[in-house]
């Protein structure tokens, strides 16, 4: 029985849809840092006059989330003892109050001590996004991972949406402190949501009461899982990170970069729900992995041609990277549907949690170096290793995928 098989209790719509409105309401707090580190850090390091080798600094504003698995097991103890909701509550509370603490130290001012607070916002996201994954996958492991995972990106994006080019243009019209009283306030309205709507709060009783890390070491397909998960991503990370400084050095101030970002995670938002939830529930788990990885690699020369054709037309901007966006979607919402159905039911938090870790390892990676690469090569040689990469990685992944067994497969312990 594969795991697109798996039975999933039903359950009443109302409960169901709070269940999905919380799920969406988490991901879209967790992604607003997350946008802020990707997709707006970069390009205020270099509107503040700092070097494009700076802009690798946005790197240590990923490690918590690329290092989250070391208590990610301790988190996993605390949701069965105490609830997920209770978990959730008292993370979104302390983001609300890192985001304030940043009104101290402008970017512009204090350099080191803005990327210290945006690292410990992210720290504490990251922790929430433990329970999140826990909550997600002990409730929608199956049939119910598609359109839970469908959720989950177009939440992550919408906030990083509003922590990338929302903030960016923010900081254009009110300068730091606007911005981040914009970010704090946007996390507080979430905790206000989530703490009006009762339905998903309901505790979930099966849970164990001690989940090890090591226990991960039961999948005996552990090693081919993290391969997948260390390497899909990088490529994308790369090229993501360099456009920033690369669309500055073409004359695009931060509001119009902004909004270029704001409409890339849209089409990838988009891309997501209406090409990866069908990729996933008509090809399956894998296959639904293979083709969207393979559009994504494709779609991900878009900045290479640019730079190649040195074409400077916004609307070619718009253009290709919406179309990039989308297969990205669509790769995204594949990827982890297939890693939410290999998560053992009893450490779901911890399993999920590891898998987000090795792609947010490679991101650290991926993006502290590419500064370094494109001062180097330029960019038109940068944007291209990572298109090569990206071609590379499709074989691997396809090498990867019939050796990671699934929940409800045989033998996939």
């Amino acid at each position: 029985m594969t795991s697109d098989a798996l039975h999933v209790p039903m359950k009443p719509a109302a409960a169901r849809g709070s269940e999905y409105r919380a799920l969406a309401l988490m991901y879209v707090s967790q992604g607003l840092p997350t946008g802020l580190a990707f997709y707006g850090l970069g390009t205020l390091i270099r509107a503040s006059g700092h070097g494009v080798a700076q802009v690798g600094w946005v790197g240590l504003a990923i490690v918590p989330w690329a290092f989250k698995f070391l208590w990610a097991s301790a988190i996993d103890n605390q949701c069965a003892r105490w609830g997920h909701a209770r978990v959730v509550f008292a993370t979104q509370a302390l983001a609300v109050a890192c985001a304030l603490a940043l009104l101290a130290v402008p970017l512009s001012v204090n350099l080191g001590a803005a990327l210290a607070g945006i690292v410990l916002l992210n720290a504490v996201c990251a922790t929430q996004d433990i329970a999140t994954n826990g909550y997600a996958v002990a409730r929608m492991q199956g049939r119910a991972a598609g359109l839970a995972n469908a959720i989950q990106i177009t939440g992550f994006i919408t906030g990083m949406l509003l922590g990338g080019g929302g903030l960016l243009i923010a900081h254009g019209r009110w300068g730091w402190q606007g911005a981040v009283l914009l970010l704090a306030g946007v996390l507080a309205l979430a905790w206000l949501l989530l703490w009006l709507d009762k339905g998903w709060q309901a505790r979930v009783t099966a849970l164990p009461a001690a989940v090890r890390l090591r226990d991960l070491l039961r999948h005996r397909d552990l090693g081919w899982a993290l391969l997948i998960a260390l390497t899909f991503k990088a490529p994308g990370t790369a090229v993501g990170t360099l456009i920033q400084p690369w669309l500055v050095d073409r004359g695009l101030g931060p509001d119009g970069i902004g909004r270029l970002q704001m409409a890339v995670m849209l089409a990838t938002a988009t891309g997501g729900l209406v090409l990866g939830v069908p990729l996933v529930r008509r090809l399956g788990n894998r296959r639904a992995v293979l083709a969207g990885y393979a559009l994504a690699a494709l779609a991900l020369g878009a900045a290479w041609a640019l730079q190649a054709l040195d074409v400077r037309a916004a609307w070619a901007y718009f253009a290709a990277f919406g179309v990039q966006g989308v297969c990205e979607g669509a790769m995204f919402v594949a990827i982890w549907a297939l890693f939410m159905n290999w998560a053992r039911p009893q450490a779901p938090g911890t399993d999920f949690t590891v898998m987000q870790c090795g792609e947010n390892l490679s991101n650290v990676l991926a993006a502290g170096a590419i500064g370094a690469v494109g001062q180097a090569l330029g960019y038109a040689q940068a944007f291209a290793l990572a298109w090569g990469a990206a071609s590379g990685l499709l074989v691997l992944l396809a090498f990867c995928l019939p050796r990671v067994r699934l929940q409800g497969e045989e033998g996939h312990l």
